[in-house]
């Protein structure tokens, strides 16, 4: 079966990233007060609560509304760095689909590289920085070679999924360049970032979804 998404499926998306960051708050916050101010798990539960609460309470017309508004709440509900980050990440992949109704792994595939981008204009932020690029960038140039490659969907969704994990642990090694965990530079080698543990969340999260939606 093809992997598509429909706006019915953000929705579902929604609600799972939703258990997922809840059920990762205390472990992210640990990983944050290692080399920031600990709130980070909190922040990304809060996020994504308050977008489902939006999509509940004031259903959306299209994907593309979805992300845009739904960027806007978790920024609002979230504060801190990471809301704006997402924020932005969220309106330029809704902006990479604008007027589509079913989204494929090409679609996804801009979404994701419009969302890197984002988030390092935004942040102004690279890969090999400690943050949540070290694991969305891996995974858009692991979905990229896969669809040049013409390899089956699901491989394709696979090889991003284990390119986000790898990127997220690489952070380990890393210095902190940017945002609060430069304060902290020194102390922050030996220590993953959390955010970019929250990319790879994210990434597992779609990917898993997708690839449950096409075995069915």
């Amino acid at each position: 079966m093809p992997l598509r998404l429909r706006l019915e499926d953000v929705r579902a998306l929604v609600h799972r990233l939703c258990d997922v960051f809840e059920e990762n708050r205390a472990h992210l916050n640990e990983l944050d007060a290692r080399i920031g101010d600990g709130d980070h798990g909190l922040s990304m539960a809060r996020g994504f609560a308050a977008v489902r609460e939006h999509l509940e309470n004031s259903p959306p017309a299209s994907i593309t509304a979805a992300l845009t508004e739904g960027g806007i709440e978790f920024n609002e509900k979230a504060g801190s760095t990471i809301g704006v980050l997402m924020f932005s990440a969220m309106r330029q992949a809704a902006r990479a689909v604008d007027g589509k109704a079913e989204l494929g792994p090409a679609d996804l595939a801009a979404m994701l590289e419009a969302a890197v981008e984002a988030v390092g204009r935004r942040g102004k932020a690279e890969p090999g920085q400690k943050t949540i690029l070290d694991a969305l960038h891996p995974a858009l140039l692991a979905l990229r070679e896969a669809m040049a490659a013409s390899a089956p969907e699901e491989d394709a969704v696979r090889g991003a999924m284990e390119a986000a994990a790898r990127g997220a642990e690489s952070t380990r090694e890393m210095r902190a360049g940017i945002g609060r965990a430069r304060w902290f530079a020194e102390r922050s080698v030996g220590e993953i970032d959390p955010g970019a543990v929250s990319g790879r969340l994210i990434i597992e999260t779609v990917g898993t979804y997708l690839l449950e939606r096409g075995s069915g």
